[in-house]
């Protein structure tokens, strides 16, 4: 059993492999067909093939007798150290012959992973494999809510599971207004594993399909528009293709705003306190037209779950208000009051979230100023819906304060960046005391910035207590994964010796520069600080040699050692002076 490479080839090897196994397992026709079956489970997933599942999915007699015999054949083998699991022995007999096989294997797959499921419970790679099975024997509608529910369940930036790509694959002959959630997912998961150009071609088709369905139905796929928008603009960051992340994200601003104008606006939640009578007659009368579109999508795109969920990109739905929608009813305004104000939280928050790229956009075009703006607009809409959703609002209101922080932080103003790096360590703190594995990198992190502004306000002894909080935390870090968090502790280490210096305690600053150089020896700033610390110490010839290797490394440091009162004691020299320049 050898491998090949060409593809030209694919169609004799299956073929002469179909031979082999039909000629292998002639005297057992229930082993072959228990082998088709085998074939479509994905042997990615380390819990494939258990016994249990197997024995459910193929209850022809003496099912038993046939896993034996692909066993003494060598076809499939026992894994080693797991009770009751099984491989192929020749994973090319499995990834050649699935395409041979069809629907009756594709059930009994489903039946597979529905027993599987039963029994390890919650297991999203299952999840995914069952959906697969039932796009390929019948891709409708309703699976496009699995696939969509199923996606959520999935971390930000934990698209492991590439597998979704090929359910979505089975899914896309559904008509466009299915398609089109579903290529969003398939983007962000090709954008997560670095195929932008994929990625990128998807977003567009997305957003083509979107502005075709919203000619029709304005108001429903505009908010649609308007999110993939803020996708397509986020691969652009990634890409540092900023002219046209701005742009699209303009375009993505411009189409909240519409949706404010044409959707909120008239028909305020509180638009109860007006005083025309006739807004409410507007408004019952709109909705009843309203429904009977809308109805039809709400049980694609929305989860039938009585919260508002992690992600305000998806969010859910009080089950009463969703009944209103589909049995036409409209006896309630004050629930089409309260749906308003709900979908409007989640468009603010997104808005909040567009100015916030926006933000990031301008500072790596290095107007800071125009950062500032937008960042100041996503902060004021953050605060007000952290007071309605909290658990929701308050991680991404750190995001904001500290990229607000670095902002002023660029523009030298650290008196404005300070309160901004305070508030996040404040709410940072808070998040971690309900969910530590997460949020205390974020405090170390935090904690080492705002040591930073504090030193530029030379308030040493309040940076001192933030780098040594900081510092106590990214050793446990650094203890359980040195890889990760080795740099991060020699920066922590650096800005505690800096500090020290600032203090004339030239002990401890040794002490914790030492540290950090054996850390981190490649760190220019690191070599600058020890240049200072020699210096200080009226070591002449070494703070020189130290000092000549960082500017021959960065032009940068001249200016700076030129500022630097730590420099006073050579900066009289001729060496110095030649080095820098006067």
């Amino acid at each position: 059993m050898k491998p090949f490479n060409s593809k030209s080839e694919i169609l004799e090897v299956q073929t002469f492999y179909m031979q082999v196994i039909e000629d292998i397992v002639l005297s057992n026709p229930n082993a072959l067909e228990l082998l088709k079956t085998l074939l479509v489970i994905n042997m990615e997933i380390d819990t494939n093939i258990d016994s249990g599942s197997i024995k459910t999915c193929c209850k022809f007699s003496n099912i038993e007798k046939s896993i034996q015999f692909l066993l003494d054949t060598g076809i499939i083998k026992r894994k080693k150290g797991k009770e009751g699991l099984y491989e192929f022995s020749f994973q090319q007999i499995q990834d050649i012959l699935e395409d041979l096989t069809d629907g009756k294997n594709h059930e009994k797959a489903v039946q597979y992973y529905e027993k599987k499921l039963r029994r390890l419970k919650d297991n999203v790679q299952d999840e995914i494999e069952l959906l697969y099975h039932k796009a390929k024997l019948n891709p409708s509608e309703d699976l496009v809510n699995e696939f969509l529910l199923i996606a959520n369940k999935i971390e930000q930036f934990d698209y492991e599971h590439k597998r979704l790509i090929n359910v979505a694959q089975e899914l896309f002959i559904l008509e466009d207004k299915y398609k089109a959630p579903i290529l969003n997912v398939v983007g962000n998961i090709f954008s997560v594993i670095g195929d932008s150009e994929d990625a990128e071609k998807i977003f567009l088709n997305a957003l083509e399909i979107y502005k075709n369905l919203a000619k029709k139905y304005y108001r429903i796929y505009l908010p649609y528009i308007a999110a993939t928008q803020k996708n397509l603009g986020t691969l652009y960051i990634d890409l540092k293709r900023f002219e046209e992340a701005e742009k699209i994200y303009g375009d993505a601003l411009n189409s909240y705003k519409e949706l404010e104008k044409q959707y909120y606006n008239a028909h305020s939640p509180d638009f109860h306190s007006k005083e025309d009578s006739e807004l409410d007659k507007s408004y019952v009368e709109e909705m009843k037209a309203y429904n009977e579109v809308i109805k039809q999508y709400y049980g694609i795109y929305l989860p039938e779950e009585p919260l508002i969920s992690n992600d305000f990109g998806n969010v859910g739905i009080d089950l009463d208000l969703l009944e209103d929608i589909q049995d036409g009813s409209i006896d309630s305004i004050d629930s089409y009051k309260a749906l308003a104000k709900m979908y409007y939280d989640m468009y603010l928050i997104d808005i909040a979230k567009t100015q916030s790229n926006l933000g990031l956009i301008y500072s790596e075009l290095n107007r800071f100023e125009d950062a500032e703006q937008v960042h100041l607009e996503a902060l004021k809409i953050k605060k007000k819906m952290a007071e309605h959703y909290p658990d929701q609002v308050f991680p991404e209101l750190v995001l904001t304060l500290l990229d607000l922080g670095d902002v002023y932080a660029n523009l030298n103003k650290f008196e404005n960046a300070e309160p901004m790096f305070k508030e996040a360590l404040n709410i940072s703190k808070q998040l971690a005391e309900q969910n530590p594995e997460i949020y205390f990198h974020n405090v170390a992190f935090i904690q080492n910035s705002l040591g930073n502004v504090y030193s530029r306000l030379q308030k040493f002894e309040e940076a001192e207590q933030m780098f040594l909080e900081a510092l106590k935390l990214f050793k446990i870090f650094a203890k359980e994964d040195p890889k990760t968090y080795s740099n991060n502790l020699a920066d922590v280490q650096n800005n505690l010796g800096n500090t020290y210096l600032s203090l004339n305690n030239l002990e401890k600053a040794e002490h914790y520069l030492t540290k950090a150089f054996k850390k981190d020896p490649k760190n220019m700033d690191i070599l600058y600080n020890l240049a200072c610390l020699e210096a200080l110490r009226n070591n002449q010839t070494k703070s020189l040699e130290l000092l000549k290797i960082v500017v021959n490394f960065d032009n940068n440091y001249r200016e700076r050692a030129k500022q630097d009162k730590k420099f006073d004691k050579i900066k009289d020299l001729k060496e110095f002076n030649e080095l820098i320049g006067k």
